[in-house]
């Protein structure tokens, strides 16, 4: 009898890493959707050269995106996934100085890029087992960093990031899934020589960078 439940044992195990190599998938997409900025980067008065003190409020502008990911499927529910972005979003600021015994408005943008990067684990909340759809929820760790014309005189533009996710998933052929996702970026940013220099306001703000994306997914099952 113990012999026998020997074999057995011994016949599951050199079975159970092939079971789980037949379980796995990974998926490579591609996607392109807007980004969502939410709130203002710095808003407070500061001292400027000439005008003197004057009121300053800058934010990213609603702009385009394109980017990537990768992900592992242990199993039909759970997975984990890698994505990187990339924005195109100018920065827009406007100014309120003392010019001419008076308060004059000047605003201007200029051009700006973010990158998002993120890691995140998926769980599949709803995936029927007759249908070819899956409507996921995610959350993870990532970074933003800004960059382009914007940012070059200034420092500490980027911030790490916590990710949280929705997405929809759609089988619309053999081992191809039309997605779609909403990321949210929740970072603090905070410029350390504006606020070093703020008279009033300034400090960090709290960010929700938005990205709204549709893609493609290609499903691969290693060993097929």
């Amino acid at each position: 009898m113990r012999g026998y439940r020997a074999a057995v044992l011994t016949l599951l195990l050199a079975l159970l890493p092939s079971t789980l190599a037949a379980q796995t998938t990974v998926g490579l997409s591609a996607f392109g959707g807007v980004y969502l900025p939410t709130a203002d980067l710095f808003d407070g008065v500061v001292p400027i050269d000439t005008f003197g003190p004057s009121s300053l409020k800058f934010k990213q502008k609603t702009g385009w995106t394109l980017g990537a990911r990768i992900g592992v499927w242990p199993s039909s529910r759970i997975g984990i996934e890698a994505e990187a972005a990339y924005v195109s979003s100018d920065v827009e600021g406007d100014f309120i100085i003392a010019a001419g015994g008076g308060l004059v408005p000047v605003s201007g943008s200029e051009p700006g890029t973010i990158f998002l990067g993120s890691l995140n684990l998926v769980y599949a909340l709803i995936r029927p087992p007759l249908e070819p759809l899956a409507i996921t929820v995610s959350g993870g760790v990532g970074i933003v960093s800004r960059g382009g014309d914007a940012w070059k005189n200034f420092q500490d533009t980027s911030d790490i990031a916590g990710v949280l996710g929705l997405g929809l998933k759609y089988g619309v052929a053999k081992a191809l899934w039309l997605r779609i996702d909403l990321r949210d970026y929740i970072s603090s940013f905070e410029e350390k020589n504006l606020s070093a220099v703020s008279i009033q306001g300034g400090g960090s703000k709290l960010q929700n960078d938005l990205l709204v994306v549709v893609g493609v997914e290609w499903v691969l099952t290693p060993g097929n």
